[in-house]
């Protein structure tokens, strides 16, 4: 594990109730009374970054030991998939696999909703290892290594991510209750939970029904019947696809079923004789794998990596062939990666199989149409990822208060479709977290939300709003917002480029934390007024002159003119500013779900989108 340096540690856990619990860190020796509520805590002397040492607990004839303690530097980071995306299905998993140090380690806390304050977390901590990390947070590994090679102190981060989680889900109830604007989320749930019981029933009810009726089973294996899985199989008919693809983007629509891939490849003379390793990173959902027409493993489950061993009898000398069958019945589909490959297993050189296969579909089958029934929505209660506080009752209150050095988040897909309301909440959520740290200026560094989906016609862009109200907290101290921008993917909101996303949030905590190296940050605006006949808009982080990425003009601007209609408008540069002429009502860059634009600062970093009504 790791501990905070150079603090008063905090030391805190159950026991029972009037018992001692006596702590032994080093020369440092303390004992502590368990309260009546079954909680024991205790402070150690600030410790210097380094190790490893032994923590020792002992109560009640018990001792609890725990080696390889490091004394560093802890974040928390926190949010919903985007944080949570683990290395190995980013697109830099090879580069942060060959990076990783045990000087950093991970706490990933386990995903539970609570209706009132957990005393305790679950969760394992784990070492840095080419092995462990593949199961990280991708963003937060990303900024430890960033932060680690630059101070070089051992950095641990407390991983508590949850997918799909509304903002609401991550504060505590007094926190909402306390602020008008707020208070009703927290009462329309309460008033929401009489009569639960009963609809939980019925939903369960009808959802069995409708699974029974509409149950995607997989139909059985027709393909290897049809010998798909077989060396000798011709299929120059197959279409061809770029793995690691999901297959709805392939299909270009979202369908379920089974789909067969093959590749064929030469067998390396260095290979000849020597069992080797069949690695297809994440699939989605279930494969059969083989080679030569053999089976060499299979495994049901989405968030498993695949690896599987080929024996030297299976291969042959000059071509061979691989035939992967994916069953899939819900989300994405196909072999998604990021590595595919094959490797020697004596640990030599190997083979990068993301390249072109070979595909054909066994079966599809199409979601229900917007006509027909879709599957019942359980409804909202106790134990919902959801549920007003469920996530921070079970999963942040828990933590509190473990030395940590500051707060990394990336959060807020799950609340576009309602900006104004995220622009309340969010900056509620970190005042709170913060006074619940008792440290009003705990540094709180964030993502802004990237580009995704189609273009998107400006007034539908909820995107783009949701990305205005995340600005709200820049007015909190100690802040820092990165965007994303232009990291995002038109087709998935998973885009897999993190490692840049990490390398920002890096930079917030490098100049404004450590006081390191060159502060790099996205360009926002700090001030905007109109003068004779033109808007000044001024920004901050230009880093001597703004400029356009490509050399051509300025790209993804607009104006509100006198009609009250947005128009493309272009702009005069002038170092860090913006000069846009006429007497316009309003700017804004970068206005839709999935923006393009061009503007940058002298560095390569992106303009954060704005919209400025005059």
């Amino acid at each position: 594990m790791v501990l905070p340096r150079n603090i008063s540690v905090p030391i805190f856990g159950l026991g029972v109730p009037g018992s001692t619990v006596e702590v032994e860190f080093g020369v440092f020796r303390a004992q502590a009374l368990v309260r009546p509520e079954g909680v024991w805590r205790l402070k150690m002397p600030p410790a210097a970054a380094g190790g490893p040492h032994v923590l020792k607990m002992r109560s009640g004839g018990q001792e609890v030991v725990v080696r390889d303690v490091m004394v560093g530097d802890v974040w928390l980071a926190s949010g919903q998939s985007n944080m949570e995306w683990p290395v190995a299905r980013s697109r830099e998993a090879a580069d942060i696999r060959k990076e990783i140090t045990p000087q950093i380690r991970c706490f990933k806390v386990v995903q539970a909703s609570s209706s009132a304050p957990e005393k305790e977390i679950r969760g394992n901590w784990t070492v840095g290892s080419k092995d462990t990390v593949n199961k990280w947070s991708a963003v937060a590994t990303s900024f430890a290594l960033e932060v680690q090679k630059t101070v070089k102190v051992p950095i641990g981060i407390i991983q508590a991510t949850w997918g799909g989680t509304k903002i609401e889900s991550w504060m505590s109830q007094s926190s909402m209750e306390s602020n008008p604007k707020l208070r009703p989320i927290v009462d329309e749930y309460i008033a929401s939970l009489s009569g639960y019981r009963e609809r939980l029933s019925q939903w369960q009810e009808s959802v069995n029904q409708w699974d029974s009726a509409n149950e995607k089973k997989d139909p059985g294996n027709q393909g290897f019947d049809k010998g798909w899985g077989r060396r000798e199989f011709d299929d120059s008919s197959w279409s061809e696809v770029a793995l690691p693809t999901p297959w709805e983007q392939i299909e270009g629509r979202d369908v379920d079923g089974a789909v067969w891939y093959r590749h064929h490849f030469t067998l390396p003379k260095v290979w000849k004789g020597k069992g080797i390793r069949l690695e297809l990173g994440f699939v989605g959902t279930d494969d059969s794998s083989y080679v030569n027409g053999l089976k060499v493993g299979a495994t049901m489950g989405r968030f498993k990596p695949r690896a599987y061993y080929v024996g030297p009898g299976v291969l042959r000398e000059g071509e061979n062939v691989i035939a992967i069958r994916v069953w899939n019945r819900s989300g994405e589909g196909g072999l998604l990666g990021p590595d595919i490959k094959l490797t020697s297993v004596d640990g030599g050189a190997s083979m990068d199989l993301n390249t072109t296969w070979k595909t054909r579909n066994e079966q599809v089958i199409e979601p229900p149409s917007a006509e027909e029934e879709r599957r019942p929505i359980r409804p909202m209660g106790p134990g919902d990822r959801n549920a007003p506080s469920g996530a921070f009752h079970g999963m942040i209150a828990p933590l509190i208060p473990y030395g940590i050095k500051g707060i990394l988040w990336y959060q807020g897909e799950a609340n576009v479709g309602a900006a104004p309301m995220y622009g309340e909440l969010f900056p509620a959520m970190i005042t709170d977290w913060r006074a619940r740290w008792k440290e009003p200026a705990l540094p709180f560094f964030y993502v802004q939300l990237p580009g995704y989906g189609k273009t998107s016609k400006p007034e539908k862009a909820e995107w783009a709003e949701l990305r205005e109200a995340q600005e709200s907290a820049l007015r909190l101290p100690m802040t820092g917002m990165a965007p994303s921008i232009d990291l995002g993917d038109a087709e998935t909101i998973h885009p897999i480029r993190k490692r840049e996303v990490g390398r920002r949030l890096a930079g917030f905590a490098l100049s404004r934390v450590y006081r390191k190296g060159t502060p790099s940050f996205c360009p926002t605006v700090i001030s905007a007024k109109r003068e004779a006949g033109h808007i000044r808009i001024v920004f901050q982080d230009a880093y001597g002159a703004l400029k356009t990425r490509d050399g051509y003009d300025l790209s993804g601007l607009e104006v509100l003119e006198e009609d009250g209609n947005w128009a493309p408008a272009s702009a005069q540069i002038l170092r860090n500013q913006l000069l846009v002429s006429g007497d316009v009502k309003g700017v804004r860059y970068l206005w839709a779900d999935n923006p393009s634009g061009n503007l940058v600062n002298a560095v390569g970093l992106p303009v954060a989108p704005f919209r400025i009504l005059l």
